[in-house]
């Protein structure tokens, strides 16, 4: 039986635990809470073995060290060109998790919930206590629910799902580090003006990805939501309205574009926080207290708020899924920051809430994109 009993964990003069105790019963389900900073990755690195190994910190009290683990991206654990050969011998779990049609393709063509999948799969048997650090993070509505089903299915070993809300299955136990807490929704409250500030009639190919047709005029002050299930684009079209991707046909901008990619990493290439002209979203965020820190130490809930913040006013904001890896305070605090923004944006996004805030949704299927309503939106979200 794993037993987690007096764990203290130290970086330099920060206390991420101290005194933390947990039981997991053999081959059982346990779920641990905890907001941004918390210290559940922390806790996921330790117990697998990367801290202190990798990452130096001070750690006390009993805990296994050589835990397996699935991270929340999942193609930073892959190290094979083809699904078979990622497997190699577990390729056999394929038929009895769902995904046989899989073992032939390049794990660089699998969306991102395939690849947790196959993620899930390297690291079943492998230990005797296999952790989920925010598993559903990438995830489309489809994807989240196959994975669960699919984690439903282990009984060979315990497993502690670690995460900001309770995406697990409902069942599991469940453990909350700082209390239980739901996010409170504001009400919208901004409006879009009637100026078009960007008008796109265009067509996207990427190697086998094609997109045919895309037609978008966004207002002033408007916001756009993206939605589409992972691999169906939302990105691309992003990108490619930044200018980031090779296109056919035409984009017209009033104003310049600034562009938040998923990954809050990709724009952080220094210590301390460079934007210049966002004083203002700092302070409407309420992260003053990050902007004088190495983004590379912070967790990557507290990364995507300055990744945020760092959008320039006065500009067309491009913003990929904005509330990834954020606990629900923080939530709050960006569907705010959304309503009240006088910039106009395009929002990608997996968040069913976060649509609340915007004008208009388009959804992406098909190779196509078109405009829905919050009934359509609705039936996405639920499939």
């Amino acid at each position: 039986m794993p037993m987690i009993e007096n764990l203290s964990l130290k970086f330099g003069k920060n206390q991420v635990f101290n005194g933390l105790g947990l039981e997991i019963p053999e081959n059982e389900k346990l779920a641990v809470i905890g907001n941004n900073g918390s210290g559940k990755t922390s806790l996921a690195l330790l117990l697998a073995g990367v801290i202190p190994d990798f990452i130096s910190a001070k750690a006390g009290g009993n805990y296994p060290k050589d835990a397996g683990l699935v991270m929340q991206n999942p193609a930073s654990q892959f190290f094979a060109m083809t699904v078979r050969e990622e497997l190699g011998e577990k390729a056999a779990l394929a038929k009895r998790l769902g995904f046989e049609e899989l073992l032939e393709r390049s794990v660089f063509e699998l969306s991102e919930g395939e690849k947790q999948k196959i993620n899930l799969a390297a690291n079943l048997g492998e230990k005797g206590l296999l952790l989920l650090d925010e598993p559903l993070e990438l995830l489309d509505p489809v994807e989240a629910r196959r994975f669960r089903e699919i984690i439903e299915k282990v009984d060979s070993q315990a497993l502690l799902w670690l995460d900001k809300n309770e995406s697990m299955p409902e069942k599991w136990k469940k453990v909350y580090l700082n209390g239980k807490r739901k996010a409170k929704l504001p009400k919208k409250s901004g409006n879009p003006g009637s100026e078009p500030v960007m008008k796109a009639a265009l067509s996207v190919e990427k190697g086998s990805f094609q997109m045919q047709g895309i037609e978008l005029e966004l207002h002033a002050r408007e916001k756009i939501a993206l939605i589409g299930l992972n691999g169906s684009g939302k990105s691309t079209i992003l990108k490619a309205l930044a200018g980031a991707e090779k296109i056919s046909g035409k984009i017209e901008r009033k104003k310049a574009i600034s562009f938040v990619p998923q990954n809050p990493g990709h724009i952080f290439f220094h210590s301390g926080f460079f934007g210049e002209g966002v004083a203002e979203n700092v302070e409407r965020l309420q992260i003053q207290n990050l902007v004088q820190k190495s983004p590379e130490g912070l967790s990557k809930g507290m990364q995507k708020m300055l990744s945020i913040a760092a959008a320039k006013q006065g500009t067309i904001a491009l913003v990929d899924e904005p509330t990834t890896w954020l606990d629900a305070l923080n939530k709050e605090r960006v569907y705010n920051f959304i309503d009240k923004s006088s910039e106009a944006m395009v929002i990608a996004t997996h968040d069913r809430q976060l649509l609340e805030y915007c004008d208009r949704i388009f959804l992406i299927e098909k190779g196509g994109m078109s405009e829905c309503s919050s009934t359509a939106a609705d039936r996405f979200f639920q499939k």
